[in-house]
C-alpha cells in the first residue's frame, strides 16, 4: 500500500488548537465512533498528569458522532497545551483484511494504526501510538530522550498463559518475545524505510490472525522491536482479581474484552477509570451493547440489579441475534 494510495482514503476533517508542532510531543490514536468517548477520557488523564507538556494529538477515525466532535472542540478550546488533528479514514482501504473471519469484537478501526506512519512522516519523526482503552497516570517526558538503538519501534512484552498456545500458532519459539501493540513508540523514518505498512497490509490480506495487526507487527518487525519498561503499558485485566498498581506506572491499559465503561463491568478497580471519566466532558457517556454477546452481559447486569423487565428485554435480544 503506497503513500499515495493510502492518502486517497484519508482526509483531514479538523485541526483544533494552536500548539507549535515542532515543540509538541506527538501521540496518535486509531478509533471509530464507539471509542471517541474513551479517547476523550484518556486525553483528560493525559493533560491532568502532564501539566508542563504540550501535545500534538493525531486521531484517525472511521466515523465520529456530532456530539463527540463538539466535545473534542470544547476540550481543545479549554486546554492551551494541546493541538488535535482529526483524520477521517474510508474503511474500504482495508477491504480483504479478513475482519469478518473472527468473532472478537474487532472493527475496521483495528487497522487504522497501519496508516499513521505513512500519513504523518516526514512532518513527524517519532510518535507514541496508544489504544483508546488506556489512561495516563504519570509523566511521559522521559520518552523525549528515548533511544531506539536502530529499531523500528519500542513496545512492552505481552504476557499471559494464552501466549503458550499463541506463539507456536504464528511460528514463534516459546522463549521468543511477543509484544503488545496497545502502546507503541515508533520511529516513523525507520517504519517507512522498512515498508512496515505495505508489508502488514500484504500479510493481513493473505492470512487470518487471532490478534490481527498485533500479530503482523510482531512477525514483520521481528528482532527490530526494543522493549519498553512495563510502566508504559501496565495491564489491568478486569476479569482478574484486583491487584496493586505499581507506583511508577505511567499508562494503564484496560486490555481484554471487558472495559471499564461497559455497564456490566463491576470490577472494584474500575474506580481508577471513573476518577478521570468524572473529570472529563464525557462523564455522562453511556455505552450501549453492540452484539448478541453484549446483550447477554447487559441482561445479566440488569438482573443482578433487580431490573428484571429490562433484563428480559436484553436476554430476548441476545437470543434473537444469536440465532439470526
Amino acid at each position: 500500500m503506497s503513500y499515495r494510495r493510502a492518502a486517497d482514503y484519508i482526509r483531514q476533517l479538523e485541526t483544533l488548537g494552536h500548539v507549535n508542532a515542532s515543540e509538541a510531543f506527538h501521540i496518535a490514536f486509531g478509533v471509530d465512533e464507539n471509542f471517541v468517548p474513551p479517547l476523550g477520557i484518556m486525553l483528560t488523564s493525559l493533560l491532568l498528569n502532564n501539566p508542563d507538556c504540550a501535545f500534538h494529538i493525531h486521531v484517525f477515525c472511521n466515523s465520529i458522532r456530532d456530539e463527540d466532535l463538539i466535545k473534542l472542540r470544547k476540550f481543545v478550546n479549554q486546554n492551551a497545551d494541546i493541538r488535535l488533528d482529526l483524520y477521517l479514514i474510508d474503511a474500504s482501504v482495508f477491504n480483504g483484511f479478513h475482519l469478518d473471519k473472527l468473532d472478537r469484537g474487532y472493527t475496521a478501526a483495528t487497522y487504522n494504526r497501519i496508516l499513521i506512519a505513512q500519513v504523518l512522516y516526514p512532518a513527524v519523526e517519532r510518535l507514541l501510538y496508544l489504544d483508546a482503552d488506556t489512561i495516563c497516570v504519570g509523566r511521559l517526558k522521559e520518552l523525549e530522550t528515548f533511544s531506539f538503538d536502530g529499531n523500528i519501534l519500542a513496545a512492552v512484552p505481552d504476557r499471559g498463559d494464552w501466549l503458550l498456545e499463541h506463539k507456536p500458532d504464528i511460528g514463534f519459539a516459546p522463549d521468543e518475545v511477543y509484544f503488545n501493540s496497545g502502546v507503541l513508540y515508533i520511529d516513523l523514518k525507520k517504519w517507512n524505510e522498512f515498508c512496515m505498512s505495505d508489508k502488514m497490509s500484504t500479510l493481513l490480506r493473505e492470512g487470518v490472525f487471532a490478534m490481527q495487526d498485533q500479530d503482523a507487527i510482531n512477525l514483520i518487525a521481528r528482532n527490530l522491536i526494543k522493549p519498553l519498561p512495563v510502566r508504559f503499558n501496565q495491564f489491568l485485566l478486569l476479569k482478574e482479581a484486583p491487584r496493586p498498581i505499581p507506583d511508577d506506572t505511567i499508562i494503564i491499559h484496560f486490555a481484554g474484552q471487558l472495559k471499564p465503561w461497559q455497564p456490566w463491568c463491576n470490577h472494584p478497580q474500575r474506580k481508577i477509570y471513573d476518577e478521570y471519566r468524572n473529570r472529563s466532558l464525557w462523564k455522562e457517556f453511556e455505552y450501549h451493547p453492540r452484539d448478541y454477546q453484549e446483550y447477554r452481559l447487559m441482561g445479566r447486569a440488569l438482573r443482578q440489579r433487580g431490573e428484571l423487565i429490562d433484563a428480559l428485554k436484553f436476554y430476548g435480544r441476545y437470543v434473537f441475534y444469536k440465532f439470526r
